[in-house]
């Protein structure tokens, strides 16, 4: 029997799981980390981690700042442990944020320990405990449910967003947020579902050749992350933009080959509907996730309502499950296997300067 993707295809299906998991991790331990952020935040807060993860830093560093008003950006562990003093100012203290699935990424663990050197805190959030992450790290807040046997993050990843929204949610005390966020697990299996049915017959269009991902904000992060699914799973040409920046340029490669994936938000929708608008008459294939349609269905080749109930700044997960489906369905029309995909392992690990095997 052909087991391809079976894994990959358990873990999308599932991810709710993994929803409230970080939602019961973060509660548990709520006074204990609003007290360790805000005792640990006056140089800001330094988001750091690796592929996916990384990803996952350039959308909580903007979102953290947006609900707590603390100053926070994000960076790639690499860049921190390498190039510290292009990261971090000299004498200045970040709490840092180490993301990532197994806690055992080399340049993770690097980044934090000469970090810690420096005299910076650290805080993991990973899908696993008791390890050498969590060992550099002051707190490490664990979703075991977010755990995978595929190599591509899917469900980890979903898990450890939502963590750092509802971490955000209880350094600023919101509690309404705190609500809204507990609310998404209830959502999972129907959005789950009928993402997966909008997004396959997308996704195995054989006349599709590029795929762009646009979001503004917060939502850029996940963009990112949707061409890391989208090109180690199916080994496809994938990038992201910000909306606005996609007409500076990269416009021109737009033809009837090209698909566009845009994550539209509530702050910029008009902004962001009219480059769509700009992209559809120029020939290209339009996708729209948006919580309502309220007539943009019309206008493009596809539009995904979230139909959510919550407001804008909790939804974010709620992208996720279109983007991991069309990435997988698009691996899974082209032959290969979502679950190995070629040249990913699911932690890289180094000697010196040498990635290990």
């Amino acid at each position: 029997m052909n087991d391809r993707g079976q894994h990959s295809l358990h873990e999308i299906s599932t991810q709710g799981e993994a929803w409230r998991s970080a939602v019961a991790a973060i509660k548990r331990d709520r006074d204990i980390l609003r007290d360790f952020v805000l005792r640990n935040d006056a140089d800001g807060i330094l988001f750091i981690g690796c592929g996916s993860t990384h990803c996952l830093a350039q959308y909580a560093a903007p979102f953290f700042q947006q609900i707590t008003r603390i100053p926070c950006r994000a960076a790639p562990s690499s860049e921190a442990a390498l190039q510290t003093e292009t990261v971090v100012v000299p004498g200045r203290k970040p709490l840092v944020v180490a993301l990532s699935r197994s806690g055992e990424t080399s340049e993770t663990v690097l980044a934090v320990e000469r970090l810690g050197r420096l005299g910076c805190k650290a805080l993991a959030i990973s899908c696993y405990q008791d390890t050498p992450l969590s060992a550099a790290c002051a707190r490490t807040v664990h979703i075991p449910e977010g755990r995978e046997e595929s190599y591509a993050q899917t469900r980890s990843f979903a898990g450890m967003l939502v963590a750092v929204q509802m971490l955000a949610a209880v350094v600023a005390g919101n509690r309404t947020l705190e609500g809204e966020l507990g609310e998404l697990p209830t959502m999972a299996d129907d959005l789950v579902a009928r993402a997966q049915e909008a997004a396959a017959p997308l996704a195995v269009d054989d006349s599709i050749k590029r795929i762009t991902f646009l979001g503004s904000g917060p939502l850029f992060g996940l963009a990112a992350e949707a061409t890391v699914k989208m090109k180690e799973m199916s080994l496809s040409v994938a990038e992201a933009y910000h909306f606005m920046e996609f007409r500076h340029g990269p416009m021109s490669l737009v033809d009837a080959e090209h698909l566009v994936v845009g994550l539209l938000s509530s702050t910029m929708r008009s902004y962001e509907v009219a480059v769509l608008r700009d992209l559809r008459a120029r020939q290209a294939r339009v996708a729209v996730i948006a919580n309502k349609d309220e007539g943009l269905g019309a206008a493009f080749d596809l539009l995904f309502p979230l139909n959510a109930t919550v407001l804008d700044r909790a939804r974010a997960v709620l992208y996720m499950p279109f983007l991991q489906w069309l990435a997988y369905h698009r691996a899974m029309a082209r032959g290969f296997d979502p679950d190995r995909p070629r040249y990913v392992q699911m932690a890289i690990r180094l000697q010196g300067p040498e990635m290990t095997v």
